[in-house]
Order: structure tokens, then sequence, then C-alpha cells
């Protein structure tokens, strides 16, 4: 028995029940059981919220962890606001964990839904996507 563990993180449990002609039992349950630690993680997650006051907008920050043995490179950030968002990378424990800062730098209030596209030098994760949403709004003094 297998699962694709392209979308699990974390422990799981699956079970599946197996059928037979056989009279005394008639089926068995299967129980696969497991942890999933992806190659790379997000802390605290690939998903980043910017809001606030037009020019008081708060920065926020994610952890790159690479969680293999072998050490990775961040060879690149790319964005599809670059109207919105300025970007930090500091590399905490080299090869290991890289910690990303982004900050709004809208010059007009509203919303925007983009992302930020990390590359790396892991071939089993090329490259990283993180989700950034923002709200600014008018500051009404």
């Amino acid at each position: 028995m297998t699962i694709d563990t392209t979308t699990v993180r974390g422990e799981f449990k699956k079970k599946a029940i197996v059928w037979s002609n056989d009279v005394e039992r008639r089926s068995v349950a299967l129980y696969l059981m497991g942890k999933v630690t992806p190659y790379i993680s997000f802390d605290p997650g690939g998903y980043l919220s910017l809001r606030g006051v037009k020019g008081k907008v708060t920065s926020e920050h994610l952890q790159i962890i690479n969680n293999h043995e072998n050490p990775m490179k961040i060879t690149g950030i790319d964005n599809d606001l670059p109207e919105h968002i300025i970007w930090n990378l500091e590399e905490i424990k080299p090869g290991y964990v890289y910690r990303l800062e982004i900050e709004d730098i809208s010059i007009q209030a509203g919303n925007y839904k983009g992302h930020l596209f990390v590359r790396t030098d892991n071939p089993k994760k090329p490259e990283l996507v993180i989700i950034i949403n923002g709200e600014v709004i008018e500051d009404n003094k």
C-alpha cells in the first residue's frame, strides 16, 4: 500500500480494507501510519497578510527551513507585486534556515494578492511559492 504524500504534512494514518473469499475472515484492515517531513517548510506557513493604514503597514516575516540533511542555497527571489512589496532575506543557519521579511510599499490604498517565487538549488524543490495578500486602507484622521 502506498500513498501520495505531496499534500500530506505531519503525522498521518490511512486505512485500507482488503476483502477475500475466506469464509472465516472476509476482510482485513491494513493501516499505514507515519510522519511526513517536507524537504523545505515555512514557519508559520507559506501565506503572509500585510494589513494596515497606508504608510504604516507592518512588515511580516517567515522562516524557510531546509529539513533535508544536505544544505540548500536560495538562488533568487521574484515576485508579481513589485509595486506593493519589497523583501529582505537573511541566512540564520547557513544552508538550513532563512528569514524572509516582506514589507508593504504601496503608494495607494487598496487590496492586492500575489506571490513570491523563491528559487533554490534543491533539485526536489527548485521553486517555492509564498502567497501574499495585502489590505491597505487610507488614514482617516
